[in-house]
Parts: C-alpha cells; sequence; structure tokens
C-alpha cells in the first residue's frame, strides 16, 4: 500500500467527523470540527506556534514545512513525516490503524496547553507494511463481523458507555458481542503493540470471539463464567519498525528559506495604536468597553470546544493588555451577559450563573446584575434572577444617559433604576414584557430609556414594549418562511432612536450530495421601524450580509461592521454607503467592536483571541 498526501488527509477528514454534513464557509467549522490541522508551517514558527490560539477544536495536528518535505511531488511519501499532536492519543492512533497505518505515538509528559493530551507522531513509508497488535486486533473484529459478531474496537470510554453503545447498536441480547473501552485502550504503546493484557468485554459465545482471536496470534485466557472479561495477551509477532520522532525529523530536507514580505501599507481611516492577547487568549473576544475614566477596556470572552473562560470579566490596560481587574463569578459556573461602563467609571455587568447554595444537578440557571466601584474597588450584587437555560447576549442593558437598566428573567424585564455609589440596592421601576418568547432570553433598553426590545436567541419573535406603560407596542417574525436553524446574536436600538436592530442568522441547506447535506450560514442585519415594527431599509441590510459583529460610532451617522475575514467596515448610516475598510486581522473573524466616547478611538477583538486599539483618522 502507498502512503500518499491524500491518505493522510482521508485520516484527518474521519478525525474532524464530519459525517453528516459538507460544510461550506469557515464560519461554520467550529461547532461541527473536532480537529485543527496545521500543515506545513514556516520552520521558524515552530517552536512558538499556538494550537489554542490558532484553532478552536479540542484537538490539533501540526507539522512544519520542513517535514512536508516527506511527501514528494506526485503525493507520495518518501521520507517519515513527523508532527506534533494535542487532544486524544487513543482516538489518532484509532483513526491511523483503522486505515492500516501503524505510526509511532508518543506523549508529553505535560500536556501542551489546554489540551488534554499532546505528543508527536511519526509517520513513515513503512507505516503500511509494518503491522501491529492493535491492527492484528482490528483484522480479528473485522472477521469476527463477517461472522455475525457485534465487535465494537475502543467503544465508549468506560465499561458501561461501552455497553451503551453495543444495546444502541444491537438491541438483540443473544447476538454475540465484544468491546474495548477507551481507557483500557491504554494497554497499547506508542507503536500499537499490547504492553500489557487487554481485557475485552464480551456477551454471548465466547469460544467464537476466543477462537477467532487466537488464530490472529493472540494468547487468550478464556472466561470461565459470563461475569469474566476476555483476557487477550501480546501477540507472537514482531514489533513494528518505525523511526523515531528526533531521528526522522532530523532526517527530513529542510526547505529553503522564502523571501520576507513586504508589510502592508495601513488602509482605511484607521492607525493601529496597539495590539495584544485577551487575558484567556485564543478564545473569542465576546465584548468590549472602554472606561471613560481612564485608558483601560473591559474584556469579556466566549468559551469554545476546548473549555470555557478562567474568568468571565477582565478589566485590562488598552495599551498593553496587562489585567488589572479580575472579575469572578459568584456561582458555579459564569458566563458574561453584558458588560457597559456608566459615566462616572462603575462598570454594570451581568451573569449568566447557577444557584451556588444547590448542586449542579438540581440548581436551575440565574442571571446576576453586578455593579463594580473602582472608588476603594467593591463589587456589589444589585439582582438575582430566575431565567430558562444559558445565555450570553444581552443579559443587562443600560440606557444612553445611564439612569436605568434592564435586566432579563423568566417572566419579563426589570427596570431598574441606577442608583448612586455605595448604594446597596437599586430600586426596581417596572417588570414589563411578560413570558419569554422562548428559553435563552434576550433584551436591549432603548438609548432614551423609553422601549424595551424582548426576545430569545432562538426565538422567532420580537416585542417591543413601551416600558412606561409596560405594554407591548408590537410584535413580529424575524424569520417569516425559514423553517431551518435561526438565532438571534445581537439585540439593539440605533441612537436615532427610530429603528429596533436585529443581528439575524439562519441556517441555509443545499443539496444532498454524496451523502452529504450542503449547510450554509446567512447573517446580516435587520431593522424594523420603532413606530410599527416594519422591515425598513433594505439597501443597509444587504450591505451587512456575512457580518460578525456592529458597534455605532457615537455620532450615530456611521456604522461600524467586522466581518470573518477580520476587515472592519465603516458604513454610514442610514443609507449603508461604504466609506472605508481597514484589515485588522490576518486570522480569525472580528467578533467585537467598541468606540470610545469621543469616537475618536475603536477597540475590536478577533475569534482568535487578539485584541486591537486603533485611532480613527
Amino acid at each position: 500500500m502507498d502512503i500518499t498526501r491524500s491518505t493522510l488527509e482521508q485520516i484527518v477528514g474521519d478525525l474532524k467527523g464530519r459525517e453528516a454534513f459538507r460544510l461550506r464557509g469557515r464560519n461554520l467549522n467550529g461547532p461541527y470540527d473536532q480537529f485543527d490541522v496545521f500543515p506545513a508551517l514556516a520552520d521558524a514558527e515552530v517552536a512558538e506556534f499556538s494550537p489554542t490560539d490558532e484553532g478552536e477544536a479540542p484537538a490539533f495536528l501540526l507539522w512544519s514545512r520542513k517535514a512536508d518535505k516527506a511527501f514528494a511531488g506526485d503525493g507520495a511519501l518518501t521520507r517519515p513525516l513527523t508532527a506534533w499532536w494535542g487532544g486524544d492519543r487513543n482516538a489518532l492512533q484509532m483513526a491511523f490503524a483503522r486505515r492500516g497505518l501503524t505510526v509511532r505515538l508518543t506523549r508529553d509528559e505535560a500536556a501542551r496547553e489546554r489540551y488534554a493530551e499532546s505528543g508527536t507522531l511519526v509517520l513513515s513509508p513503512r507505516s503500511a507494511a509494518q503491522t501491529c497488535d492493535l491492527r492484528r486486533l482490528l483484522a480479528a473484529f473485522d472477521a469476527l463481523a463477517e461472522r455475525g459478531v457485534l465487535a465494537l474496537a475502543c467503544a465508549g470510554s468506560t465499561q458501561s458507555a461501552g455497553w451503551e453503545q453495543i444495546t444502541e447498536t444491537q438491541r438483540d441480547p443473544e447476538q454475540t458481542a465484544v468491546f474495548w473501552h477507551d481507557q483500557s485502550h491504554d494497554a497499547f504503546d506508542d507503536l500499537g503493540q499490547l504492553a500489557h493484557a487487554l481485557s475485552l468485554y464480551w456477551r454471548g459465545d465466547a469460544g467464537l470471539v476466543c477462537d477467532e482471536l487466537e488464530r490472529a496470534g493472540f494468547a487468550v485466557v478464556r472466561p470461565r463464567s459470563e461475569d469474566v472479561a476476555i483476557e487477550v495477551s501480546p501477540s507472537r509477532g514482531p514489533a513494528p519498525d518505525i523511526e523515531a520522532f528526533a531521528a526522522a525529523h532530523e532526517a527530513n530536507v529542510v526547505a529553503a528559506p522564502r523571501k520576507p514580505r513586504k508589510p502592508r501599507a495601513p488602509a482605511g481611516p484607521y492607525t493601529e495604536l496597539h495590539r495584544f492577547r485577551a487575558p484567556n487568549r485564543g478564545l473569542r473576544v465576546h465584548r468590549l468597553a472602554f472606561d471613560p475614566t481612564g485608558p483601560a477596556l473591559a474584556v469579556t470572552q466566549e468559551p469554545d470546544l476546548r473549555g470555557g473562560p478562567e474568568h468571565a470579566l477582565y478589566r485590562v490596560e488598552s495599551a498593553t493588555g496587562a489585567v488589572t481587574r479580575v472579575f469572578t463569578g459568584h456561582g458555579a459556573s459564569g458566563s458574561c451577559g453584558g458588560c457597559e461602563f456608566l459615566p462616572d467609571g462603575r462598570l454594570v455587568y451581568s451573569l449568566y450563573d447557577f444557584d451556588p447554595a444547590k448542586s449542579l444537578m438540581t440548581a436551575g440557571g440565574i442571571v446576576r446584575l453586578l455593579v463594580w466601584e473602582p472608588e476603594g474597588d467593591v463589587v456589589r450584587e444589585l439582582a438575582v434572577h430566575p431565567i430558562e437555560h444559558i445565555s450570553n447576549y444581552s443579559l443587562s442593558t443600560l440606557d444612553a444617559a445611564g439612569e436605568r437598566v434592564a435586566v432579563v428573567t423568566a417572566t419579563g424585564v426589570s427596570l431598574l433604576a441606577v442608583g448612586p455609589a455605595g448604594a446597596t440596592s437599586w430600586q426596581e421601576q417596572a417588570r414589563v414584557g411578560g413570558p419569554a418568547v422562548n428559553a435563552y432570553p434576550l433584551a436591549a433598553l432603548s438609548r432614551d430609556g423609553r422601549h424595551v426590545a424582548w426576545t430569545a436567541t432562538i426565538g422567532n419573535d420580537v416585542r417591543c414594549v413601551d416600558t412606561g406603560k409596560g405594554t407591548t407596542l408590537w410584535r413580529e417574525d424575524l424569520f417569516p418562511d425559514h423553517s431551518g436553524g435561526h438565532g438571534v446574536r445581537r439585540l439593539g436600538f440605533d441612537p436615532r432612536g427610530e429603528h429596533l436592530v436585529a443581528l439575524c442568522q439562519r441556517s441555509l441547506y443545499g443539496p444532498e450530495r454524496d451523502g452529504k447535506i450542503e449547510v450554509r450560514q446567512d447573517r446580516r442585519l435587520q431593522f424594523l421601524a420603532l413606530a410599527d415594527g416594519k422591515r425598513t431599509l433594505s439597501a443597509l441590510e444587504d450591505a451587512t450580509v456575512g457580518l460578525t459583529a456592529i458597534a455605532w460610532h457615537p455620532d450615530g451617522r456611521r456604522l461600524a461592521i467586522g466581518n470573518e475575514s477580520g476587515e472592519l467596515e465603516l458604513r454610514d448610516y442610514p443609507g449603508g454607503e461604504l466609506l472605508a475598510t481597514h484589515k485588522v486581522f490576518a486570522k480569525g473573524g472580528l467578533t467585537a467592536i467598541a468606540f470610545d466616547r469621543s469616537g475618536a478611538h475603536a477597540a475590536v477583538g478577533s475569534e482568535k483571541g487578539e485584541i486591537a486599539v486603533l485611532a480613527l483618522r
């Protein structure tokens, strides 16, 4: 069997887990990909390269440009490919073995960055010819399957999970079945050889299973009862001859250095002042807010498949990113759903959390409203309300004057009068809106404090409520005639108080090809007239297709839009004319924008955890 670049691509596809969808558009990679791949990195960059910063998945594979020369021009592997990996060693070893390849996989003593495990990998031109115990066992399982046995390799994380998988696959308790699970897979060493006996769990005809295992060359201890596992000892076959990582990596050809590229001249109306990493590095930046009293930013970030941020909210220096204040969650966990400064420098923020008085198994969701007072460095909790399910979007929102704050609850929106510094509670003025349209509540308070918009991130309808009378002025469907996946990611009012603005996304499903469904995501702003809720500003809506972030310039005449290419657009409002574009991030979409109160500076964040501070010319 010849090993080619396409062979590696097939294995990577298996690890990505893309079996049900053919995804179009990079913005959809995150929810489905389980594996990041960084091929042919510049050799000088490998030592400092951070898969956490550059990727999103809980596992990765990367190799250098030097190692990439192991593939010849026709794609054939002519020398050992050396690579680094992170994630789950067992899954990686199984992916290669199922394709008939033996690799050398070693673990680091301490896993790098935020991955469960990490280490090195060697894929050799001899990987197909050099078999191992793992491949012998997989071949025996294939033979058992041909004889009607339900044979599952590395099924489930534990014995009970493996039995669940057996039951889900075949409910007939009389059918013979056999499996090993992920925890017991550690019996295989770096080359896929059994280092000690492996327990196989079974039901039905144990003799049939044991006979096939012995034919494959394994020593087998047959069970004396149904409650005893089949014990498989290492086979008598020779150990595979796969190159060690250090020697294989050193033997690869060094690629000729590329000529350095000339830096691009800055484009657009912005001049970059500062650039730094957010506190949780590679996690997506969710919200940014300028402190009106000093050169600082409030920063929130979102979790990805590798886990949540260490803390929900930080205050950092806008010139360096140095953390000056850490705001911790008060309960079992927290994600920030609101973050705005008052004119006097106090920070009002909200967290989705769990009740710390109850166990996680029984605790319902709550939204917490807090205020940080820099004078004395005090954090006060102002309100706690139960809500359904998690929400990171608009759990609290302020009016332009900083006099009222709206907080979502399970039964509408609570309106509080902002109290003076030192106040331990803020008076509730009204409770408006009624029950949420659906779970995952989302709200916005108009700049003059007279209206509340009320919906859910997965809801269809949005309501506009008069905060003085508590009456619903109108209710509109944001997704008429759309039956697929959809959601609302941002809700607010324009500075002129003329329109409600919603950042909506729809999943559009294409034709099925090769048993896979094409999916693309449509994202755009929708403008609803505040007077009657009717859709308007269609030209501006069309101009915002594909956006990932939005912010109004304080002058109310310009709208800043970020996209998945890392560009910042400045558009006229309400006409939609493109005034300027500026490429901010080379990698990753632009996910957060904030202007300072003068409009002279903007802070932008990326999905890779970068933050840039720009001056507006």
